[in-house]
């Protein structure tokens, strides 16, 4: 009795040193937007570094499952200047406990039913970022639906570096390609 008590207990330490292993067949839907990473000096997780073979991206904050967790601020409108924020915004404090997991995202066609190719087409993302539903950058986009601003807490959200989208979809990201619907699921990173 003892060695199975042992073997439980070694079993729980083995998936809690790995984060992603206990929800690795764990599939969620969600909602892929796409962010130009490559005009950001640093993000939340630090200097944008990731691992060969997978592509940037931030979860949101409010996420129901793939959230690392509340960033601090709140939603302040005075902020805004039209659907940007004021010049001289400083964004909110997130943690940084889910910077380094790795997620696999599947195309599951254009937001809103809209066209799109590549349906069924997988990448591997690496959290290296946050997307605050309390920074500017995302509430001031009023004419922008919650799940695409990160916005929706029944949403599963991933801000994708824009680089991903010929990935995903077989066609370049550009002005005026639909954000996509996904299915994303945990894995552990390369």
């Amino acid at each position: 009795m003892l060695s199975l008590i042992t073997l439980f207990a070694f079993a729980g330490i083995a998936t809690a040193s790995q984060p992603g292993l206990a929800l690795r067949n764990a599939v969620f839907s969600g909602v892929a937007t796409f962010n130009n990473y490559g005009s950001q000096v640093t993000t939340v997780c630090g200097p944008k570094t990731g691992i060969p073979g997978t592509w940037g991206a931030a979860a949101a904050d409010i996420s129901p499952h793939v959230s690392g967790g509340l960033c601090y601020s709140s939603v302040d409108m005075d902020q805004c200047e039209s659907q940007t924020p004021k010049v001289g915004y400083v964004g909110p404090a997130c943690p940084k406990s889910n910077c380094g997991l790795c997620y696999q995202v599947t195309n599951e066609g254009g937001y809103g039913g809209l066209p799109t190719g590549g349906i069924g087409n997988s990448i591997i993302v690496q959290i290296i970022d946050s997307c605050p539903s309390v920074s500017a950058w995302n509430f001031c986009k009023t004419e922008v639906t919650l799940d695409q601003r990160c916005g929706s807490l029944e949403t599963n959200q991933m801000d994708i570096d824009e680089g991903a989208y010929v990935g995903l979809t077989g066609t370049n990201f550009s002005n005026g390609v639909p954000n996509l619907v996904v299915n994303i699921v945990p894995i552990l990173c390369p």
